[in-house]
């Protein structure tokens, strides 16, 4: 809860005052000039409050201040101008997290002793002036989360000194990556995510040999990936999906970055092979290489990488003699494998059971999987997320699935089933989505289907059910679509209970009868089709 109100004139009269921490309560209102009596003070933290007004000019009266940090308030207005000019001892300043404007950097080109800057989160416009250069003992600067505009300074690259480089969601769009980045040696920390940034990523950015974390995410960044990525030896992230990159992988691509433990390059145009070789990047805990062009088989040696937690190679052109399932039996921290919309072609192997207990999430969509679904995937006790719609399957829906009591999305849409849906799925009592359209089901849809509590997204359109409809006491049915089956019988009534449906499509059956009036009352309804069927009744003006 914290402490509230409005911070006292009176604390001004404490002036023998060095340390200063109100932090974390709900103080609002502005800041008293009578604090400007703290002459002393060194350390002042005012973050998380509801403070408001401008910045105030007393501060400047605080001569020994080392620590300022005002982070998320409701401060508002320029920046002072030439606030260090009076505080020749500011090492840290944040002011991130609040609602400032006015020319990014305004008055603070002065600050030449600031080691911490962090401006984030605010309103500020403009370019980055060269002055930047001006502060050479900074170690820490974020500008990100403004609304700059126009390039980065190259005088940026004065910043020797600089470990943490943050300009994220800014708008510099058109801008480039310059090589002065490349004389920021001590960089452990570089952040330009969501900002257009175009051209290549420099080669020099090889020399940055401390860099930790390269996160370049969401960008308009083109060309092949500088080799000299790969010899940066304490990067342990590297962020580059959704940008223009292309080319191959070096097949040594491993031989440097051995402290590499996320690798995200999805959403890009890179093509040839996965390199067996990233098996030697033996820390590696993420693999998000989706969204490309790679082809060929997906080595089997991703299975030597016993940290692995996700593999995501969903959406490129990789094939698989599915030995891949039974070499990945030995991540035994793999909770998430995505290999969707790739040609493996082949039977799924018995073997996939034999996983890691701990996944819980398996996409093998579109993959031109055939044969039956193997009993042993019920053995993935832990699996939340089931999706291997779109492939060839044979058979109806396996009995093992029953035993995936943590199952809370399942998608068998487009595989070819035949027979009944079985009793077994109504154990599924974590069930949010149902996804079974595009089969050939028949028989009615069991009246146990009302146990799935959970269940808010269900469709089974285009099979051939026939029944009446035992799903309306779902009260948190959110979308239902059961187009194209053979469901007869009256509506019932109930159907006006589901307050939180939107979407509704009972079209191309055969039901009859009135339609109830009670459907009228289901005011979140923005998709609503009786089509073709032999209801009657009329509907309000107000629908």
């Amino acid at each position: 809860m914290g402490f509230a109100g409005t911070i006292p004139p009176q604390l001004g009269n404490l002036s023998f005052l060095v340390s200063l921490d109100m932090s974390n309560n709900n103080f609002h209102g502005h800041l008293p000039e009578g604090m400007s009596h703290l002459r002393r003070l060194s350390f002042m933290a005012l973050s998380n409050n509801n403070l408001t007004g401008e910045i105030p000019s007393w501060l400047g009266f605080l001569e020994r201040l080392q620590y300022l940090s005002l982070t998320e308030n409701n401060f508002f207005g320029d920046l002072l101008t030439n606030i260090c000019d009076n505080l020749p001892n500011l090492k840290e300043l944040d002011l991130s997290w609040n609602q400032l404007s006015g020319q990014i950097l305004s008055g603070l080109s002065n600050c030449s002793g600031l080691k911490s800057l962090d401006l984030s989160v605010n309103q500020f416009n403009g370019y980055i002036p060269k002055a930047v250069g001006n502060l050479k003992m900074l170690e820490e600067l974020d500008l990100g989360d403004n609304k700059l505009e126009g390039s980065i300074p190259e005088e940026i690259g004065n910043l020797q000194s600089l470990r943490v480089l943050s300009i994220i969601d800014s708008n510099l769009s058109g801008s480039k990556i310059l090589r002065e980045i490349g004389n920021l040696t001590m960089l452990e920390e570089v952040y330009f995510f969501n900002n257009s940034l175009t051209g290549p990523i420099p080669n020099e950015i090889g020399n940055l040999l401390k860099l930790e974390i390269l996160d370049l995410r969401w960008n308009s960044l083109s060309d092949s990936l500088p080799v000299e990525i790969f010899n940066m030896s304490a990067l342990r992230t590297l962020y580059l999906d959704k940008n223009h990159l292309s080319g191959v992988l070096p097949s040594n691509m491993c031989h440097g970055p051995h402290n590499l433990e996320s690798i995200y390059l999805g959403g890009n145009n890179f093509s040839g092979t996965i390199p067996a070789s990233i098996s030697n990047c033996s820390k590696l805990i993420e693999i998000y290489l989706h969204s490309n062009k790679f082809s060929s088989p997906i080595p089997n040696s991703i299975g030597n990488l016993r940290h692995l937690e996700v593999l995501d190679l969903f959406a490129n052109n990789l094939t698989s003699e599915l030995g891949l399932f039974t070499s990945l039996t030995g991540c035994i921290s793999l909770w998430s494998i995505d290999v969707g919309d790739n040609p493996l072609n082949g039977v799924l192997p018995r073997s996939i059971g034999n996983l890691s207990i701990s996944v819980e999430r398996l996409n093998v969509r579109n993959c031109g999987l055939r044969g039956n679904i193997p009993d042993s995937i019920g053995n993935l006790s832990n699996l939340g997320f089931l999706d291997l719609r779109d492939n060839s399957w044979t058979g109806s829906i396996p009995t093992a699935i029953w035993g995936l009591q943590k199952l809370q999305y399942l998608d068998l849409s487009n595989i070819s089933l035949t027979g009944p849906l079985p009793r077994g799925l109504c154990g599924l009592q974590s069930l949010k989505g149902l996804l079974l359209s595009q089969n050939q089901i028949s028989g009615s849809i069991p009246g146990c289907f009302n146990n799935l509590t959970s269940l808010w997204y269900l469709d089974i359109g285009f099979n051939r059910l026939t029944s009446t409809l035992p799903l309306w006491d779902l009260k948190g049915l959110v979308y239902v679509n059961l187009t194209s089956n053979l469901l007869r019988g009256p509506l019932a009534p109930e159907m006006g209970e589901l307050k939180d449906l939107i979407k509704l499509d009972l079209s191309n059956n055969q039901f009859s009868g009135k339609i109830p009036s009670t459907i009228w009352s289901l005011e979140n309804l923005d998709h609503l089709s009786l089509a073709n069927n032999s209801l009657q009744g009329s509907i309000p003006d107000n629908f």
